[in-house]
């Protein structure tokens, strides 16, 4: 064979192997995926905010819906330029995005489809009212195919050390952020805010529904976002500040989407001081030793819990006029041992005990 034969073998071979690779991981992409996903939650929240303010009427067609869709339609066309850069540069057209992208691009197609059939749903069925538009399928499938999207740099970073300093977690630690205040979001039938009004004043009799009305929020919003510290922390290092941002801007989204009065962003408070204390616990002791790993998982439920009901008693006293937390002590310390227990279990999914 000749050299110009040999030479002209080499080259197919180089471009069969490069149209047959996956494009290498890029931490611009991540960021950027990241900050889309941030704004889809935005999207999100401000769509729930209209409709608990009285900003909507029965139309599918409404400028908190183009912000939603529009914030999806960005991260859509952050993943078609790139596959179609990949693809210029000599990848295959079905492995031209990097690990992780794809099922996002999916996700993003499978959405507009589900827009489609959310408005086909509201013309057929109506318009949601309340609790209706959390359980509606048509929401929950948008829902599933956002979660698609939101998460390609989790998957992506997945496969990929980090160093645990902020410039390599960024990326993690707002997609976590994003796509826990989405559940937190879909469980807004139990609510941390102005709902709590009903365990202020004068304790009412019979109180059972009242206590059940304070006992769900407090023990599912706490371990939502514990489950997310601990499938975070499974992976990777994150440097000090993470936990409490994570806990501080999905409090201020809770409370600004259903906020009746300015004084309920003091939940914010309670979240902070929950999350410098975790963020201290893990940094001085981490997560290598099984048995701090279970008190943690206990204390930060615990002390979320607590801290919603301190400044749940305070706003009742001095903000919406009601008076202080009537629950006894049965209530309102057993509640947060209730949540903590919870986290107790979910470190035992975590990591199983050892066997002997």
């Amino acid at each position: 064979m000749t050299s110009i034969g040999l030479l002209r073998d080499k080259l197919r071979a180089r471009g069969t192997d490069q149209a047959a690779a996956i494009p290498a991981d890029s931490i611009q992409l991540d960021r950027l995926m990241a900050l889309t996903a941030c704004l889809i939650t935005f999207g999100l929240f401000i769509d729930g905010w209209a409709h608990n303010h009285g900003q909507v009427d029965d139309s599918f067609f409404t400028p908190w819906h183009a912000l939603l869709y529009g914030a999806v339609g960005l991260a859509g066309l952050v993943l078609v330029l790139t596959h179609f850069r990949n693809v210029s540069r000599g990848c295959r057209w079905t492995r031209a995005l990097p690990a992780g992208y794809t099922l996002s691009l999916i996700g993003f197609f499978a959405f507009g489809a589900g827009g489609l059939a959310d408005m086909l749903w509201h013309e057929a069925f109506g318009f949601e009212e309340g609790i209706e538009a959390l359980i509606s399928p048509s929401h929950l499938y948008l829902a599933l195919t956002g979660l698609l999207i939101m998460t390609g740099p989790i998957r992506s970073l997945w496969r990929r050390e980090s160093d645990g300093s902020w410039g390599s977690v960024a990326p993690i630690v707002l997609c976590f952020t994003a796509v826990t205040s989405v559940f937190t979001f879909f469980n807004a039938y139990a609510p941390i805010g102005g709902d709590l009004i009903v365990l202020t004043g004068l304790r009412p009799e019979p109180h059972s529904l009242h206590d059940v009305a304070g006992i769900v929020p407090f023990v599912i919003q706490s371990n939502i976002l514990l489950g997310a510290l601990l499938f975070m922390t499974r992976r990777w290092q994150l440097p000090f500040g993470a936990i409490t941002l994570l806990l501080v801007l999905n409090s201020l989204l809770m409370t600004w989407y259903r906020v009746g009065e300015s004084g309920e962003f003091i939940y914010a408070l309670s979240a902070g001081a929950v999350g410098l204390l975790c963020d201290s616990l893990y940094q001085r002791y981490g997560f290598t030793d099984t048995k701090r790993l279970r008190v943690f998982a206990f204390i930060m439920p615990f002390t979320f819990s607590l801290g919603v009901m301190f400044m749940t008693h305070i706003l009742g006293t001095s903000v919406w006029g009601s008076g202080g937390l009537w629950w006894l002590i049965h209530m309102w310390l057993g509640v947060p041992v209730l949540a903590g227990a919870f986290g107790y279990g979910l470190s035992l999914l975590m990591r199983q005990p050892a066997i002997e």
